[in-house]
Order: C-alpha cells, then sequence, then structure tokens
C-alpha cells in the first residue's frame, strides 16, 4: 500500500476512534458536530503530513480527497441510521422484548412524527412561534439546498 493511503486511512481510523470517545463525553453537542470537532482537525493534520511528505502533487490532494470522502460517508451513514424508523424499532427491540400491542402503540406513526419534529427542533431546523412551527433560518437554508438539489436531479415537486 502507497504511504498516502496509509496516511489517510489512519487519519480516517483515528478520526473515528476519537469520535467513539467523543460521543461518550457530557455535553448538549450533537454527534455530528462532535465528529466534525475531531474530524477537521485531524483533517488538517493530514494535509500538513501529507504536504510535507509529497509537497502539493497528486498523492496529496489524493490523500485529503479520500479522507474527506470517508469522513462523508461516515456522517451519510450514521445520521442516515439516526433517522431510520427501521433502526429505531431495533433499537427498541434490542433492549428487550415487546408484545405486539406495546411495540405498535411506542412506533405509532404519530410519536414517530412527535420523535422527528423534536429532533428537527434540537438541532435548530424548527422552533415553536405562536403555537405554530416554523422553519429556521437554518431550516430555510437546508430547504433551498434541498430545492436545488431536486432540481438539479429533475425532481421537481409539483
Amino acid at each position: 500500500m502507497t504511504h498516502w493511503l496509509l496516511q489517510s486511512m489512519g487519519a480516517f481510523v483515528a478520526t473515528l476512534v476519537l469520535h467513539a470517545a467523543a460521543v461518550r463525553l457530557p455535553g448538549r453537542v450533537d454527534s455530528v458536530r462532535r465528529f466534525l470537532l475531531v474530524g477537521v482537525p485531524a483533517g488538517v493534520l493530514l494535509s500538513a503530513a501529507v504536504f510535507s511528505t509529497h509537497g502539493h502533487s497528486v498523492e496529496a490532494y489524493a490523500a485529503i480527497g479520500l479522507y474527506a470522502f470517508l469522513c462523508e460517508l461516515y456522517i451519510f451513514c450514521f445520521t442516515l441510521a439516526i433517522s431510520s424508523v427501521s433502526v429505531m424499532m431495533l433499537i427498541t427491540l434490542r433492549e428487550g422484548r415487546l408484545d405486539e400491542g406495546r411495540f405498535s402503540a411506542v412506533h405509532e406513526p404519530g410519536q414517530m412524527v412527535d420523535l422527528r419534529i423534536s429532533r428537527l427542533i434540537r438541532t435548530a431546523f424548527l422552533e415553536h412561534e405562536q403555537g405554530r412551527l416554523r422553519l429556521t433560518e437554518k431550516g430555510v437554508r437546508l430547504d433551498r439546498a434541498f430545492a436545488a438539489l431536486r432540481r438539479f436531479f429533475g425532481h421537481e415537486t409539483g
């Protein structure tokens, strides 16, 4: 294996280990931000290391690009899992058996919507205003980004 590939993979594995430790620390910082708190400095250190050993070469940029890709893939996978209804059901069942009636009550569609709304409020995409939900500025930016992606990929909605 080439040196730049080992450096990139080593930085990514170190980031995963540090993220695993970071999510166990007390505090109100969500897991994505905790990942960024360890991932960005690791990426900076990786960049310094590959530029010092390889200069501004294709290998150096490949190492940085691979690290960024792996980090993005990791963020995508764990945020997808966090919001997955199936994963939430499996986590509930992991904690012990439930009879079907109780299981259905825990995972009633209305409660799942409430859970998602509370998560969107906690992450500052939504807020309560005069008894109604509304997008925050952060939510508006995300909506605009999704709209642009829908247009780009040809998935316009009605």
